[in-house]
């Protein structure tokens, strides 16, 4: 039996096998990028590959005209643009055209798909941003910093291409949840965007600062990896992707924002002067910059690598030529052609999938039968990848399987070629029916005495010994695939540690940053409650005699001074009450509640607080099921938090909307409470959650409201999540774990209502 993590893995393993189908950087730009890497290159070598493709000379020349270069006259041939450009400019524009080429916007897309047009405008963004205060720095090169900032988030865009469906629900659940879209690429899909870029990077070879400010941005400056030699990049692309997410320039689907500047600002050494300048600079140069690359214009002119080998043609050619007493000879140089070929396509860091269809093209030539299936698998792992490789070379099929978590090669002597037993039963049952011929024969690919994959096909009964006479062959080229599939194992499994160490040092941020909080929180519930314990006694003798004196005296003035004294004892009482209910609230008892009822009464007892409220309170519940919560605690945090949006409206036009939705991935209700009042600056909005604070002067309370509804929300295994402007108003989202629903068809009560 797999376990769920198991599941996990070998579904995020497809996912990003999915990634060797999107299309490789235009044969054009892999070459200028690597003419425009070496130190020797010339420009001549460039100009040459540039005038080889009309489109990228027209965007070439267009880029050449900018405004800001301060270049005199027309500028009509490539050689002087290459000239006035230099090697790092023309290396950024042809990186940026190819990208945008591969993923294009999508007109036509449906309303609540990733929307491409809106991200490209915030990579383009972002690239502007990034250049800008590269300027403004010494040590790094803009033109390498707008080629980092317009690919730091390609990861969305390729997880749009080959998951449309289930990044439309990350998307969604994003807008609902207010959160960190990361969160929810690794919630709904097994992974994230930034993992996925990484790949997509390493496919396409891109420069090592680039990969590692696609796979890492994002992180505080303290948490990247020591052996990160890019880092100051990578802050800088975290900071300019904050400055524009702070402007509302295009969708990037983050509402959250990790790390703060001060600390992005530090490790990068842009200064508050440089800030605004680039703020200030940054829609102008969006607009010169997409206008001179034809970003948003330019069509899909990538190139496919098509290339397949004729080896089974090129056989039969030599096979025709050779004598009789020539075959052995003939047969060897086959073989040896075979393994060479093989270990001349691939790349030192390719994938086992890749691995896997190089076997397969490789073994059709060898053994001259089609289709062919290869599998792989990692000892102890439990499961297996196939391919099936049809006639043409092509990959027919690609799947996962559970099989033994130890596979050893049945032992029948040094012929490599072997019947398919009752040892491959698990495979069989998958990929029987596309073979042909009679029987099913194998070749073990062995590593370390275990078996880590093998080739199946169909053949006639006769099939060993027609090929035993090229058993020492054949064993010869199953080696060199064994250790070709090994060894892209062993990288693939150091891949995975590396992203999960990745990831657990992001989950260890956010829970540092929450074991704070709940420790700040504990010592200001100890200090209360020591506080609540020690003035308790004094108050109850202060009360009592105040009373007295109130009942003895005669004197009006006397007696209404002692009235006072004991009306204010009784509110300090009330006062000690609060902070024994935020230092130690009751135990919850959880019950399952209806949204729906939970909100009209919250509601009822808001406004009953002040009979002078004329607020209008909307009331929109989409499907929800009932939460499992302790009703009571629950429904007093509702009651702060609408009491304090009440008070934040206008007597004549303020407006409160309560919402409520369902997030399926994250099981959970969220519920939503939107005011159009003043709304919070950055320091209320920070100390919001604190006791005794307020953003209000004269008059205020006690600033007790939204701290005890925070620990009862969160006792209850929820959250709160604040959103506020100045001016604009405040959001309040309140996300609370929903009740198993017993009948997945069972109907949810929905209402629309409005209430003042």
């Amino acid at each position: 039996m797999n376990t769920v993590s198991d599941l996990k893995e070998k579904r995020v393993e497809l996912i990003l096998q999915q990634l060797q189908q999107l299309p490789t950087l235009p044969a054009v730009a892999v070459k200028v990028l690597e003419v425009t890497g070496r130190d020797e290159s010339c420009a001549r070598e460039v100009i040459n590959l540039i005038k080889g493709d009309p489109s990228l000379t027209t965007k070439v020349l267009k880029l050449v005209r900018r405004v800001d270069l301060g270049i005199r006259g027309e500028v009509v041939t490539v050689d002087r643009a290459v000239v006035l450009l230099g090697f790092e400019a023309v290396r950024s524009a042809v990186l940026a055209l190819s990208a945008y080429a591969i993923f294009p916007p999508d007109p036509a897309a449906p309303r609540g798909r990733f929307d491409r047009e809106e991200f490209w405008k915030h990579s383009i963004a972002v690239a502007c941003a990034a250049e800008l205060l590269a300027e403004s720095v010494s040590g790094i090169d803009p033109a390498e910093a707008f080629v980092c900032g317009l690919l730091h988030d390609i990861g969305k865009i390729a997880l749009d291409a080959i998951l449309p469906k289930s990044y439309e629900r990350v998307i969604e659940a994003a807008e609902l949840l207010r959160g960190n879209v990361a969160d929810v690429e690794r919630t709904v899909i097994g992974l994230d965007h930034m993992v996925v870029g990484k790949r997509l990077a390493e496919r396409w070879q891109l420069p090592t600062c680039v990969r590692d400010c696609i796979w890492l941005h994002g992180q505080n400056p303290d948490s990247l990896p020591a052996g990160v030699l890019s880092g100051h990049m990578v802050n800088l692309i975290t900071l300019a992707d904050n400055l524009v997410r702070e402007q509302h320039i295009g969708h990037s689907g983050n509402y959250t924002f990790h790390v703060l500047r001060p600390s992005l600002q530090q490790a990068t050494g842009v200064s508050d002067m440089a800030i605004d300048a680039a703020r200030k600079s940054l829609i102008k140069r969006i607009e010169e910059r997409a206008e001179a690359l034809g970003l948003g214009h330019a069509t899909t002119g990538e190139i496919y690598l098509s290339a397949l080998s004729q080896a089974n043609q090129e056989l039969g050619r030599i096979g025709e030529q050779l004598a009789a007493r020539n075959r052995k000879l003939a047969s060897r140089a086959k073989y040896f052609e075979a393994l060479s070929r093989f270990q001349g396509e691939l790349r030192p860091d390719a994938p086992s999938s890749l691995v896997l269809q190089a076997v397969g093209q490789t073994a059709q030539s060898v053994i001259g039968m089609a289709p062919v299936v290869v599998f792989s698998t990692c000892p102890a792992q439990g499961y297996a990848e196939f391919l099936i490789v049809s006639g043409a070379g092509e990959v027919a099929e690609t799947s996962l399987v559970d099989c033994p978590s130890r596979l050893s090669r049945p032992a029948a002597g040094p012929d490599p070629v072997l019947p398919v037993g009752d040892h491959l039963e698990w495979l069989m049952a998958r990929i029987s029916p596309v073979l042909g011929g009679e029987q099913r024969f194998w070749i073990a690919l062995e590593a370390e005495g275990i078996c880590v994959g093998g080739i199946v096909w169909g053949a006639a009964a006769d099939e060993a010994q027609r090929l035993g006479p090229q058993s020492p062959e054949l064993a010869s080229l199953a080696a060199g695939w064994s250790l070709a599939l090994r060894t892209s194992q062993f990288r693939e499994e150091a891949h995975m540690l590396a992203e999960q160490l990745a990831e657990a040092n992001r989950r260890l941020q956010g829970a540092q940053a929450e074991l704070v909080r709940t420790r700040s929180v504990a010592a200001v519930g100890e200090l209360a409650a020591g506080a609540a314990h020690e003035m308790n006694n004094p108050l109850a003798v202060i009360s009592g005699r105040a009373q007295l004196l109130a009942n003895s005296l005669e004197e009006p003035k006397l007696k209404q001074s002692a009235q006072v004294i004991f009306d204010q004892s009784h509110r300090l009482s009330q006062i000690i009450t609060d902070l024994m209910e935020f230092a130690k609230p009751a135990p919850p008892v959880p019950t399952e509640v209806g949204v729906a009822d939970l909100i009209d009464r919250a509601v009822r007892e808001a406004s009953s607080r002040d009979s002078g409220y004329t607020r209008k309170i909307e009331i929109v519940l989409a499907e929800v099921p009932p939460v499992l919560v302790d009703q009571e605690q629950t429904r007093m945090a509702l009651v702060e938090v609408l009491h304090n949006a009440l008070q934040a409206t206008d007597e004549v036009g303020g407006k409160v909307a309560i919402c409520a939705a369902y997030d399926v991935f994250s099981t959970r209700v969220a519920l939503s409470v939107a005011d159009n009042g003043c709304g919070m600056d950055g320091e209320v909005l920070r100390r919001a959650f604190d006791p005794f604070f307020s953003g209000l002067s004269a008059g205020r309370r006690r600033g007790m409201g939204l701290a005890k509804a925070l620990r009862w929300i969160e006792a209850g295994g929820g959250t709160i999540r604040l959103e506020s402007r100045p001016k604009e108003g405040t959001r309040v989202i309140i996300l609370l774990p929903a009740a198993p629903r017993a009948d997945a068809g069972e109907p949810i009560n929905t209402r629309k209502a409005a209430q003042s």
